[in-house]
Order: C-alpha cells, then sequence, then structure tokens
C-alpha cells in the first residue's frame, strides 16, 4: 500500500508540473510555420542536454535518468517509424505544444519557434553519425546532384519538381513522402540506388535544410615515453568522441615510428570531447577529455606512456576517504583509496596484486567502481587489484560502495587501514539533525549548509598499517520516517558545481571525491518495486559529460579559480575513463 501510494503521489506531483508548465497558454499553438532561417543542429544540442535529456536520454531513445518515472514509455526518436515517417512540422508541433496524453509538456511558453526548429534539427541528427551522413552525401552527389544540384536547388535543365532548399516545402515533407517520391517518379528507373542507400541519400536530402556542426577539425598528437623523456613510436591509438553526454564514434589510427598521429574529419564544436588512448607494455593510459577550442578547427593532444616495474618504492597510499549516507535501513558507504605513485615508472605489482585493503566485516552489497575486467578479486583476508599504478598523485584510485545494515539507534563500524596514511577525511550527510558520529580518533571540523544539503566535515589522523578506524554513527531511528516519503519529496542534491563543495571536496576529499559524490547523488533514489532497473554505468558517463560541460562553462566564466577547476576536472577524467573502458569491453 505504501509503494502505491507513493507512487500516486508521484504521478499527482507530475500532473501539477505538468500543468504549471503550460498553464499561461491552455490553447494549442498555430500550425508550424517555415523556419525563417536555416535550423542548427548544434543549437538544438544545447537546449536537448539541459531539458529534454532527463526523460529522452542522450541519444534519444527514450531511456533518460527520470523516463523510468512517467507512467508511458517514453518514445524512441531513433526508431526508423518515427523519424522517417515524421515530417519536420509534426516535430515542431509536438515540441511546442505538448502531448498532454503521454505526458509530454508544452515548450512553446519556454522557447521562440527558432528554438524550436534547433530541437527538431537535433532530434533529426539523433540517428546520424559523421560516416553514415559522408556516405549519403557521395550517394547524392553521385546520383542525385545532376539533377537536383549540390545544394538542393534542381539544374535549369532538369525536370525535378521540387527545391530541397525550399525549408517551407521540406518542413511539410517526411523522408517516408520523399521515398515515395522517389519510387514513383520515372526520372529515377535508370539510377542504381539500394533500399538503404536511398535512406542515405535522403539523410543527405533533409541535412541540405539543416545547418550541421563543421567537421574539418584536425587533432594532431605524439606518443611520448615519459620515462625514457623520448617519443615511443609504431603504437595503435584509439580515438573517442562524445557529443551531448554520449560516445558518438571511435577512430583508431596507428603512431608513426616517431609517435605521431592524425585524426581528421572532426566536429569542431566546443561541446564534443575527446579522448586518446593507447597501449603501451600492456597498460592502457588516456589523456583527459579535450575539445576544440571557439572558432578553431586545429588541436593537439599529446599522450604521455610509461615503462613498467614491479618496485613499489615509489608508491604510497595519500588519501582514504569516506562519504556516508544515513538511510532508513543503515548506512550508504562510499570509500576512496587514492594511491599516488611518486617514480617514473607505471607499477604493475607482484605475484598479480598491486594493492591489498579490507572492507568493514559487516558491509554487504560490496562494488566498486568501474570494476571493468575484474579489477578486484576478494580473497580470505579482503580485497585485491592488479590494476596498475601509474605515476602521478592519482595513479590508482580505488571507490568501494557498500551498505551498513543498522537495527537500533546507534551502529558501530571498525575500518581497517591498509596501509600507513596522514590523514583519513570522512563526510557525513546530515539527511537529519539527530544523526551524529563520534570516534576517538576523527575530530569535527564543521557543518556545510551547501544549497540543499547539509554535511558534516570529520578528519583525523595519523595512521599505521594495521590501525582501527572506530566510528560510532547515533541516532538512525531518527531517518525511519525516510522510508514512507514519495519519491518527489527527496530534496534535491547540491549543484557539484558550488565552489565552496568543490572546493571542500578537492582539499578534503581529493579530486575524484567530486565525481563520486555527483554518482552518488544521481544514483540514490527512493525505494522501488522489485524489477525496476536502476541507474546504469551508461547513465552515470551521461551526467559525468554534462558535469565536465558545466564546470568548463563556469570556468569560462570566471565562477570558478583555476587551480580548483584543473583539480575537479581531473577528477571527472577518471571517472570518464573507467566509464569508456568498461563500454568498450
Amino acid at each position: 500500500m505504501r509503494r502505491g501510494g507513493a507512487s500516486a503521489l508521484a504521478l499527482i506531483g507530475l500532473v501539477f508540473l505538468l500543468t504549471a508548465l503550460f498553464l499561461t497558454d491552455i490553447q494549442a499553438a498555430p500550425p508550424a510555420q517555415a523556419p525563417e532561417a536555416t535550423p542548427s543542429v548544434a543549437g538544438g544540442r544545447v537546449l536537448w542536454a539541459e531539458n529534454c535529456l532527463p526523460c529522452h536520454g542522450p541519444t534519444g531513445r527514450g531511456d533518460g535518468p527520470t523516463a523510468q518515472s512517467i507512467p508511458n514509455p517514453v518514445g524512441n526518436l531513433i526508431d526508423p517509424e518515427v523519424y522517417r515517417n515524421r515530417t519536420p512540422a509534426e516535430h515542431f508541433d509536438v515540441i511546442k505544444n505538448g502531448r498532454i496524453e503521454k505526458l509530454m509538456p508544452p515548450w512553446g511558453n519556454r522557447f521562440d519557434d527558432a528554438q524550436i526548429w534547433d530541437l527538431v534539427a537535433y532530434t533529426w541528427s539523433l540517428h546520424t553519425n559523421p560516416e553514415t551522413l559522408a556516405t549519403g552525401a557521395t550517394l547524392y552527389g553521385e546520383q542525385c546532384a545532376s539533377c537536383h544540384g549540390l545544394e538542393g536547388v534542381p539544374l535549369e535543365q532538369a525536370s525535378a519538381s521540387i527545391s530541397f532548399a525550399d525549408l517551407a516545402v521540406m518542413t511539410q515533407r517526411s523522408l517516408a513522402d520523399l521515398q515515395a517520391g522517389y519510387t514513383a517518379s520515372q526520372a529515377h528507373t535508370n539510377l542504381s540506388l539500394s533500399d538503404d542507400e536511398l535512406w542515405l541519400a535522403l539523410d543527405q536530402v533533409r541535412a541540405l535544410g539543416y545547418r550541421l556542426p563543421r567537421r574539418d577539425g584536425v587533432l594532431n598528437g605524439q606518443i611520448i615515453n615519459a620515462t625514457a623523456n623520448q617519443a615511443q613510436g609504431d603504437l595503435p591509438v584509439t580515438l573517442y568522441a562524445f557529443e551531448n553526454e554520449a560516445s558518438v564514434i571511435t577512430y583508431t589510427t596507428q603512431a608513426d615510428s616517431q609517435g605521431n598521429y592524425t585524426f581528421a574529419n572532426l566536429a569542431t564544436d566546443p561541446a564534443t570531447l575527446y579522448v586518446i588512448e593507447s597501449y603501451f607494455d600492456e597498460v592502457s593510459y588516456l589523456t583527459s577529455p579535450q575539445s576544440f577550442a571557439p572558432d578553431s578547427s586545429q588541436t593537439t593532444v599529446d599522450l604521455s606512456v610509461y615503462e613498467t616495474t614491479t618496485n613499489a618504492e615509489a608508491v604510497q597510499l595519500t588519501r582514504l576517504n569516506q562519504l556516508v549516507s544515513p538511510q532508513p535501513d543503515g548506512l550508504q558507504v562510499l570509500q576512496i583509496f587514492v594511491l599516488s605513485n611518486n617514480g617514473d615508472k607505471t607499477y604493475i605489482g607482484q605475484n598479480g596484486q598491486t594493492f591489498a585493503f579490507t572492507l568493514p566485516a559487516a558491509a554487504t552489497n560490496v562494488e566498486f567502481q568501474n570494476d571493468f575486467g575484474n579489477r578486484f578479486r576478494r580473497t580470505d583476508d579482503g580485497y585485491t587489484t592488479s590494476e596498475p599504478i601509474v605515476p602521478g598523485p592519482e595513479g590508482l584510485v580505488i571507490a568501494a560502495s557498500y551498505e551498513l545494515p543498522a537495527e537500533g539507534d546507534s551502529l558501530t563500524v571498525e575500518l581497517p587501514i591498509p596501509a600507513a596514511i596522514e590523514t583519513i577525511n570522512l563526510l557525513l550527510e546530515a539527511q537529519s539533525e539527530t544523526v551524529s558520529l563520534t570516534s576517538p580518533q576523527l575530530q569535527f571540523l564543521e557543518f556545510r549548509d551547501l544549497q540543499n544539503s547539509r554535511f558534516a566535515a570529520y578528519s583525523g589522523g595519523a595512521f599505521t598499517q594495521g590501525d582501527s578506524l572506530s566510528l560510532t554513527f547515533s541516532g538512525l531511528d531518527s531517518l525511519e520516517a525516510l522510508a514512507a516519503m514519495p519519491p518527489g519529496a527527496v530534496a534535491a542534491p547540491p549543484s557539484m558545481l558550488d565552489q565552496d563543495l568543490l572546493r571542500w571536496l578537492v582539499l578534503g576529499l581529493g579530486s575524484l571525491a567530486i565525481v563520486l559524490t555527483v554518482g552518488m547523488y544521481a544514483t540514490r533514489r527512493p525505494p522501488q518495486a522489485a524489477g525496476v532497473p536502476q541507474m546504469d554505468s551508461a547513465a552515470r558517463q551521461q551526467k559525468l559529460l554534462l558535469l565536465l560541460a558545466r564546470l568548463d562553462d563556469a570556468f569560462a566564466a570566471g565562477e570558478i579559480d583555476e587551480p580548483l577547476y584543473r583539480q575537479a576536472r581531473a577528477g571527472y577524467k577518471i571517472e570518464l575513463v573507467g566509464l569508456m573502458r568498461r563500454g568498450g569491453d
């Protein structure tokens, strides 16, 4: 009964939200008129990321992070039955006036017509990629341009009936309409287009009416062996391209004998992120996400690789941090180990092990962030990993999430310390004023009220290998009321672009904690019925890339100082790298 009541309350809340969205104009807007200027796919991308992605997902499949909260399935916009059979004018009408029977809000009160046309252009582009568009352009040039013209304007001697450049005409025609016209025309009997080729050519026809992102970018770089301080040649190189929080395409090439590599015909939109990967001595190395500077078609991204060693002398545990969230049935914990490597070689361990650690004995539902390729192995004494530790302050980051069940008002936890460390930090999300933490080894630092959440910060040290951190949490009975709260009543998570929160996490917990805190809040939801899928790694990747873009925007606007920006961005990279590699397995 409680779950059903909560669902009903959530639905009622959603209806009120939708009502508020179009209360100022209940009547449907007039039918779509032709756009006054050529719609922009890039302009639509920005609006999509901020307003449409939560329900429709990054690629339009209807799998956004909030889609499962909507009673009716969200439509798949890249289904051929949708993008081929709807006219641009029909898409315009749905976006502007909404579809209240499917809980799709009208956006005509928020966007002007030009912005809605940009969204129409972007929704069409979701089923395309640079390779298919290039193929379609070639087919169109070979088979169609002799009559219809390269720009869609019929040549004088041709018998073509319409101009593909006429926006007033083309916004009223679907791709299926154009396909039917092609099939019925006697002028096409001598052409040799298969069904698949025809659809690709028609995509080029539609593209003639939209402004597509420039794809004249050239990315150059060199692989540098940072151990020997010299070029490292003849290695395979992979370029991952991300647009609007989703991986769109992967390119591969071979570095020459001097380690140089080049990728051409890339999108230069600053919203497109690129990451370079290469393997050296069976270890994967990646760059930070990079983008082209505004109005630039050239960029350089070098990749550093390292020789390997089995000597652990340069490796140490530099940070051990916890983020603890009280729940009605216990504690949700995110525990972060940060291992640094002060040498110039990647540590690959001994006997298949680079680091061993244990978790509290009562920990349940243990999961490791980005556990691709079985990075972690359970042993009689705890856990081990064979993941290489690369040179740098964050040579290896291990993030374990687990639950600590609690019965009664208090819970005492013993956390084993796997290696000597100067300081341990802990953030306790203060959902209730009555939840408190006491520890003989940690000192309370301060409370921080950051937007809609409150955090209690603790710190202590020094610790040696074999020590145990003792933590006692009290006041847990006060959280029982949370179990009865409807989904819509849960407070929104704090913005990770809050300057104070960013600074505290970077300085207190390390840059990776920013990423993992975001993921922890983003994936936390009220209890759901069995069988309802939780947010998967793809959804976490979407949120991470969106946060990267917003972080860059905040830095460009002068809202975040450069040292803090660089540290936070480095943390985002680690999570992004893991998600990319996991997705490629």
